[in-house]
């Protein structure tokens, strides 16, 4: 009884074990600095202080097009509850944070070379003086 006892407590030693190996291995549950879940879509935003996924709570900005080649896939943006900083989100680089400034046409928001406008037909972004994404505003019966 005593050999059984003793090898009933390895088994269940083992399999513990290999639960442990199994939660390890697992994929999807990849965590970044900030713990998000990177493969899940989220990404830490320096502006709100949580892990997000800038899609589902960032203006969704196209690639603007040349003679209808895409320059690049697309970026996200998300303005602070009072409007002084944007934080930029796009596969052309990490995100990052833009100060706004204004001009007599409008509010803008800038940072090294990066500079995103909004106009009273929409929404564009620039890097080193060429268009890069832009959104159109929509109507006020679509809000």
């Amino acid at each position: 009884m005593r050999n059984l006892s003793l090898l009933l407590l390895i088994v269940l030693f083992c399999a513990c074990s290999s639960v442990e190996q199994l939660d390890s291995a697992l994929v999807g549950g990849e965590r970044d600095a900030h713990g998000c879940i990177t493969s899940a879509g989220y990404t830490y935003s320096q502006l709100r202080r949580q892990c997000l996924r800038p899609w589902e709570e960032g203006i969704g900005l196209s690639a603007a097009t040349t003679q209808g080649v895409p320059l690049a896939s697309g970026a996200y943006v998300l303005l602070s509850d009072d409007g002084t900083q944007a934080e930029l989100f796009w596969a052309l680089g990490p995100a990052m944070l833009l100060p706004r400034s204004f001009t007599p046409q409008g509010p803008y928001w800038q940072k090294d070379g990066v500079r995103l406008e909004r106009q009273p037909q929409g929404w564009k972004l620039y890097k080193e003086e060429r268009l890069l994404f832009q959104a159109d505003n929509l109507p006020a019966e679509a809000n």
